[in-house]
């Protein structure tokens, strides 16, 4: 009889720690919503999880670079515009200054108007996003023009060297060579060009006029090809960053369904789980009395 007790009652304990375990296991779904807590729980999804995990760090990295990119090329978009404004401003107020009707006071009103706005172009082209000159190329920590004693604009001190980040599917350009905005291809840069146009100005001379305002013709140029440029590094942007938008959706899904408990089965489980369990102890107590009086028999 101690022998038949003995191999019920090992029976009865085991089916208790089974439907136990099976209980745990569902009230652990139910409460972290996840199917797979740890790679025992399903070896093939767990390993599965992992590199969709490492997928997805590599998307949330090309998207903070996009997101850094798109800050910074909008702030530059917005300079050129700016730089646009002005030159077309330094313009017209020289138109306004020509022939030999105007007088010295209004060709001086012209004079200060034209400095105000090289003050203007100089900021512009010392823009700093972030700490960082955006038209100094890779010198990005050096201020691209100085203004020294006089008011002379020294040469340009960054780098022609210009900086691109990978933001997966290509390089974007976010820091640009300000040389090739304020001088390209001509021997002086424009707040050169500005400084001999003021004083031409002043002094009433046509010719120099004219050949300022050539100058600021060609300075406008220049920045306008170099906002088409940023116009088409922030359209690809919006291209890639909708991409990017989509893989990690995917592979958030695919997470998801890897890794996931479907809450509905997992609840409906967890209710069997718990009646198997209470099923168990009942039968265990009842085995138990059973033996018991045949032992005492």
């Amino acid at each position: 009889m101690r022998i038949t007790f003995n191999s019920q009652y090992r029976d009865s304990s085991a089916a208790i720690a089974q439907a136990q375990e099976s209980l745990i296991e569902m009230q652990r779904q139910v409460a972290t919503g996840k199917r797979v807590g740890k790679a025992s729980d399903d070896p093939t999804a767990a390993a599965d999880a992992v590199n969709t995990r490492a997928e997805l760090a590599g998307v949330e990295q090309y998207a903070r670079a996009a997101d850094s990119a798109t800050s910074r090329l909008a702030v530059v978009d917005s300079v050129l515009s700016d730089l646009v404004e002005k030159l077309t401003a330094a313009q017209s107020a020289t138109m306004s200054a020509r022939g030999s009707t105007k007088t010295p006071a209004q060709r001086e009103a012209v004079a200060k108007q034209l400095e105000a706005i090289r003050a203007d172009v100089l900021d512009n082209l010392n823009t700093s996003f972030r700490g960082a000159y955006v038209f100094s190329g890779a010198t990005s920590t050096t201020k691209p023009f100085v203004e020294g004693g006089g008011g002379v604009v020294g040469a340009y001190a960054g780098s022609g060297t210009e900086v691109e980040t990978d933001i997966g599917s290509q390089d974007i350009p976010i820091s640009f060579d300000g040389d090739a905005i304020a001088k390209g291809s001509d021997s002086v840069h424009i707040f050169d060009a500005l400084d001999d146009l003021i004083t031409a100005v002043r002094a009433g001379d046509d010719t120099g006029m004219a050949d300022g305002m050539d100058a600021l013709s060609r300075a406008f140029d220049r920045t306008t090809t170099a906002q088409s440029r940023v116009g088409v590094a922030i359209h690809a942007l919006e291209g890639e960053q909708a991409r990017l938008q989509e893989f990690k959706l995917a592979a958030t899904t695919r997470l998801s369904k890897l890794e996931d408990a479907d809450m509905a089965e997992v609840i409906a489980g967890m209710t069997r789980a718990d009646s198997a369990y209470k099923a168990a102890l009942g039968a265990a107590a009842t085995a138990a009395r059973v033996s018991l009086l045949d032992y005492l028999g």
